[in-house]
């Protein structure tokens, strides 16, 4: 079993990941295609989820500062 800590790792292990492959996939057809107005067509869900990713490592980045001031508050107030 996992603690808060290593879960969030875990996640943003998981969105860094994900968020890589569909960043790779969308360059590498970026340059296929000759028009953007069909790239943005045919690769509108994977740009979606690049978008859905970029979110996601931002709020695991934002919930593991915000765990860990927890964790240095608890310390503090246990030598108090």
């Amino acid at each position: 079993r996992l603690n808060t800590l290593e879960k969030l790792y875990f996640d943003l292990t998981i969105m860094l990941i994900v968020t890589f492959l569909s960043f790779l996939f969308l360059v590498f057809e970026f340059f296929i295609y000759e028009n953007i107005a069909v790239f943005f067509q045919d690769c509108f869900l994977m740009s979606v989820i690049f978008i859905i990713g970029m979110i996601g490592l931002f709020h695991t980045c934002k919930g593991l500062r915000k765990y860990k001031e927890i964790l240095k508050s608890n310390k503090r107030e246990e030598f108090i």
